[in-house]
């Protein structure tokens, strides 16, 4: 093995991300567990997002999100999933996704405006996928900001 480069931390509870990444975690994942379900938001997957990049407002936005697409979509795929599944078909990072949907997020409280979780993901896929995109490899912060800058947001 490769001594520069240690293995990752695997954290299997909540608990192991508290104790990994500090004491501070407890109340934003104790939040989460009481604010979403485990049926839209498992264990497995609040662990897979600390994972990423994730702050702690990062997590507290997406737990805001993952509740109201809770109420909004009781049925169906849960929005954590239409998420995983999304990042995981990017060519951005998990931590450059939840940059991302900050500022989003930020842009439509500016713009005194709301868009479900699902819209949100779906404009961002576009962005991704937008021809402005193809010819030059743009940063996603960069690319999203662009594309609200030029084309605005009609969700």
């Amino acid at each position: 093995m490769n001594q520069s480069n240690p293995p990752k931390k695997i954290f299997r509870t909540l608990e192991d991300v508290i104790a990994e990444k500090g004491e501070d975690w407890r109340k934003t994942l104790d939040h989460a567990r009481q604010t979403v379900p485990e049926k839209f938001l498992s264990d497995r997957n609040l662990i897979r997002l600390t994972k990423g990049a994730a702050t702690i407002p990062q997590t507290e936005l997406m737990v805001k999100l993952l509740y109201q697409d809770s109420k909004e979509r009781p049925v169906g795929v849960p929005g954590i999933d239409l998420f995983f599944k999304v990042v995981d078909h990017s060519n951005y990072s998990l931590g450059a996704w939840l940059v991302a949907i900050t500022f989003f997020n930020d842009w439509l409280t500016e713009q005194s405006r709301t868009t479900s979780f699902q819209k949100m993901l779906g404009y961002l896929q576009c962005c991704e996928e937008s021809p402005e995109n193809k010819d030059i490899d743009h940063k996603f912060l960069d690319l999203v900001e662009e594309m609200l800058k030029t084309h605005g947001y009609v969700g």
